[in-house]
C-alpha cells in the first residue's frame, strides 16, 4: 500500500495505528495527515506525533483541496457511521487523492467480535464494487461469523479471492489521473 516519497491522508486515524505502521515502512512517505473527529484521540496523537500532522476533522467534509494528497486510507472506520455518511467519506476521501483510495472494514459489521451497537453498519463486497473499488478479503471466516483458528489459517488465502470468507473488507480504488 505505501509508496515511497508519497502524501497520505489518514481519515479517521483514531490513535494512529495506520499511521505509524506506514512511517515505520520500508517506504517512508513524503508527508502523512491523520485526521479524527474524536478530540481525546486528537491530543494523544499530537502528544506521540505518529503523523506528521493531525487535524481535528469530520470524514464527511474534508478540510483540503481537490487531489492534494496521493493516496487517501480510511481503515477500520466506515462500519461506524450510517452507511450514508460511509458513501460520503469515500466521496471525500475519492476527492483529495491523486492515485488511490485504500479502505478496509469489517465483513458486516465484524459481528463476532464487536457489539452491534459499536459497528453501526454493515458493508458487503458489493457496496465497495459498485463504488468502484477492487475488493478483496482479508483472514476467513464464515460470513462474518468466526471460525477456528486451523480454518482461518488455512483457509485465509482463498479469501483474499472470494472477500465473503473473510472478517476483513479490503478495498482499494485506482484513481484515474489527467493527462
Amino acid at each position: 500500500m505505501a509508496e515511497p516519497g508519497d502524501t497520505y491522508l489518514d481519515v479517521g486515524c483514531g490513535l494512529g495505528k495506520w499511521g505509524y505502521l506506514i512511517k515505520i515502512s520500508h517506504k517512508k512517505p513524503l508527508y502523512m495527515i491523520g485526521g479524527d473527529p474524536d478530540v481525546e484521540a486528537i491530543a494523544f496523537l499530537k502528544e506521540h506525533r505518529p503523523y506528521d500532522s493531525t487535524l481535528r476533522f469530520s470524514g464527511c467534509h474534508l478540510p483540503f483541496r481537490e487531489k492534494i494528497f496521493d493516496t487517501s486510507i480510511v481503515l477500520e472506520v466506515i462500519e461506524h457511521l450510517q452507511k450514508s455518511d460511509g458513501y460520503k467519506m469515500l466521496v471525500e476521501a475519492e476527492r483529495v487523492a491523486k492515485k488511490k483510495v485504500v479502505v478496509s472494514t469489517p465483513l458486516l459489521g465484524g459481528r463476532y467480535w464487536f457489539r452491534d451497537d459499536y459497528h453501526v453498519s454493515r458493508w458487503t463486497p458489493g457496496d465497495l464494487r459498485r463504488k468502484g473499488y477492487n475488493v478483496r478479503g482479508v483472514g476467513f471466516s464464515f460470513f462474518g461469523y468466526y471460525s477456528t483458528p486451523q480454518l482461518a489459517f488455512g483457509l485465509s488465502a482463498l479469501s483474499y479471492f472470494i472477500p465473503w470468507l473473510s472478517h476483513i473488507l479490503l478495498g482499494i480504488k485506482q484513481l484515474k489521473t489527467p493527462h
